[in-house]
């Protein structure tokens, strides 16, 4: 019994250490004072396992269907590629100040390490506390796949092919529904500003 006591004592004590603390405001909280690595290790640990837990049991449909990439791309065009950028784009200026950094959707990484149920998942319900937004209430199950599935295809697509996908959709302009601009809008604020690697492409072809 009195060990039990005892450590209910102490689990009040560290609660109400953590309250003070938290109150002192000493905690710097800012995006461009980065997390202490055990702070960082722990987050990332409970990220990757509530994850995985909970995509565990949703089943894939057939991601090779092109008219489920075709539904996908142009989704990918006016929200993803802001922040994670795309083949022949650079992602968006705000985007650098994001703390943790999106990941690039180009290198193939983040491909390499998460399951196609564990993307869904992600692009479904978001991620807490790093920019990632919920796409489910704001779009269907194909709409959504079709995300997952063009996701799958970002690091093996070439920038003009990207970009005559785009276009082919109808993305270069208005149209799609999320708040868009045309397409001299966008250039001229830097929204649809092709990375110097694309100016590349585009002088060779």
């Amino acid at each position: 019994m009195k060990y039990i006591s005892t450590v209910v004592i102490v689990l009040a004590l560290m609660g109400l250490g953590a309250i003070i603390y938290a109150w002192s405001g000493a905690y710097n909280i800012a995006a461009t004072e980065p997390h202490w690595d055990m702070t960082a290790s722990f987050i990332e640990l409970l990220r990757d396992r509530s994850i995985a837990v909970h995509s565990s049991d949703i089943q894939a449909p057939n991601l090779d269907d092109p008219k489920l990439k075709e539904v996908g791309v142009l989704h990918y065009h006016e929200m993803c590629r802001l922040c994670h950028g795309a083949p022949g784009y650079r992602r968006e200026e705000f985007a650098e100040g994001l703390y943790p950094s999106p990941p690039s959707m180009t290198s193939g990484s983040l491909q390499s390490e998460l399951g196609k149920a564990e993307i869904y998942w992600i692009v479904r319900h978001g991620v807490k506390l790093t920019g990632m937004p919920a796409f489910g209430p704001t779009h269907t199950e194909e709409q959504l796949w079709g995300l997952v599935a063009f996701v799958e295809d970002v690091p093996r697509t070439a920038p003009e092919q990207y970009r005559q996908m785009v276009m082919k959709e109808g993305g270069m302009g208005p149209g799609h529904g999320h708040g868009e601009t045309s397409e001299e809008e966008t250039q001229v604020h830097g929204h649809s500003e092709p990375s110097d690697h694309g100016k590349a492409e585009e002088q060779r072809q």
